[in-house]
Formats: C-alpha cells, sequence, structure tokens
C-alpha cells in the first residue's frame, strides 16, 4: 500500500539547491538520494558507470580527443585500488556518454567508489550484483535509453570496439592488511556521515518548525486551528 507523502518546504528548498549545485533534475537528485540510503553500507567487485558530458568534468577537455578522454577516465576509477580490468566505451560523434565497466579484484565499499569522481551521488542499480552507476542530468530522460542500447550493443561479439579502451591496473596494496586497514577507516567514516546527515535532517525539520511557529504569531487568527 503506497501513501503519499508530502514534504516539509525545508526539505523541498534544501533538495532543490542540491539539485541544482549537481545539475540535476529535482526528481533525479531525490531518487539518487534514496538509492544511496538504500545501499550505502554495500561494497562491490564489478561496476559499470555511465557519465553524460564528460568532458565538463575535465579541465582543457577540447585539448584531448576520445582516446585521452577514455584513458583519464580509466584511470580515475582504476588507479589507486586494490587492482582493476577496466573498459571504457566513449564515441563523441554519436553522443556525449562515456561508459565503463570495471572488475576489481575484490570488493570495494561503495564509498570508497563514490569518492573516486567528485563525491557525487548518482542513480544507483544493482543487476545481478553488478553496481550501476548514472552520473546523468534526468535520470528519467532517453539518456537512460542510449545507455541501455549502447550497453546491449557492446555485448555482441562482433561489435565495432574502435571506441574502446582497456587495461589492468596493478593493486596499491601490498598485503591483505592494508586493505583491512582502509575497510576500518571507510567504516569510521561512514559513522561520521550518518551523523552528519542526521544533523543535516534535523536542522531543516527545525527551520520548518520555527517558520510556521512565526506564521503563527504574524496572524493570530491561527491560534487554535
Amino acid at each position: 500500500m503506497s501513501r503519499k507523502i508530502e514534504l516539509p518546504d525545508a526539505y523541498v528548498q534544501v533538495m532543490e539547491q542540491y539539485a541544482e549545485a549537481n545539475h540535476q533534475t529535482f526528481e533525479t537528485a531525490f531518487a539518487n538520494l534514496f538509492d544511496f540510503i538504500q545501499i550505502k553500507d554495500e561494497s562491490f567487485q564489478r561496476v559499470q558507470i555511465a557519465i553524460e558530458e564528460p568532458k565538463q568534468y575535465l579541465t582543457d577537455p577540447e585539448d584531448l580527443n576520445a582516446p585521452a578522454v577514455r584513458q583519464m577516465f580509466m584511470d580515475i576509477f582504476g588507479e589507486d585500488t586494490v587492482g582493476a580490468t577496466v573498459r571504457c566505451y566513449y564515441d563523441e560523434d554519436r553522443a556525449e556518454l562515456l561508459l565503463l565497466d570495471v572488475e576489481y579484484d575484490s570488493e570495494i565499499p561503495l564509498w570508497n567508489i563514490l569518492e573516486m569522481f567528485h563525491n557525487k551521488i548518482p542513480g544507483m542499480d544493482i543487476v545481478d550484483d553488478v553496481l550501476r552507476l548514472h552520473y546523468v542530468t534526468d535520470g528519467y530522460g532517453e539518456i537512460m535509453e542510449l545507455i541501455e542500447e549502447i550497453r546491449a550493443e557492446l555485448l555482441d561479439p562482433e561489435h565495432d570496439d574502435s571506441h574502446e579502451t582497456a587495461g589492468y591496473y596493478e593493486s596499491i596494496f601490498d598485503d591483505p592488511e592494508q586493505e583491512d586497514m582502509l575497510e576500518d577507516a571507510m567504516e569510521d567514516m561512514d559513522e561520521d556521515i550518518d551523523k552528519g546527515l542526521d544533523l543535516c535532517m534535523n536542522q531543516a525539520a527545525d527551520d520548518s518548525a520555527n517558520e510556521a511557529a512565526e506564521a503563527e504569531d504574524e496572524d493570530p487568527d491561527l491560534e487554535g486551528e
């Protein structure tokens, strides 16, 4: 049974500002946050990533050709990790859309994956234990159909691979103990961020309550309703 919930004005205002700052529609930003809340404590070994207009995240992108752009994003998600096999697709003549398929040598917490790329919260799906991240403006728009279309094409063994680059990145960890230390550090960070989120939500609720109280003070007829 579904239930319609009306968000307080203070929450809506915070979400609108967040969506604008992250170049997302309100609905996309709202859905992305709830995706994150549901799986924030999970870890994944394989990740598929879609990034709309990838050049907007790069410095002097006009000086980079497609292979260079692919290599830069492969480095972002492959370097300084537990080891990874990375495959990247980008054909700027077809669409400003870059796709990555990353297979890490061992599972990585979601927090570690998100911090690799601007600490942004993308759309998130889990398909057959594979984490899918979508850095797009409108998670309900036509771009999602294009992403699925290209992913299907890449599965065809006869597809044209001239717009792909692939490579392997060695692990930066010399022994398993270092990986355990990293996971412990991330767990501590999780607790700190959870506390921060609680504080933000409580502050928004307080602001909403204060606005309501001020409105009653300004209009005595509202008292007792």
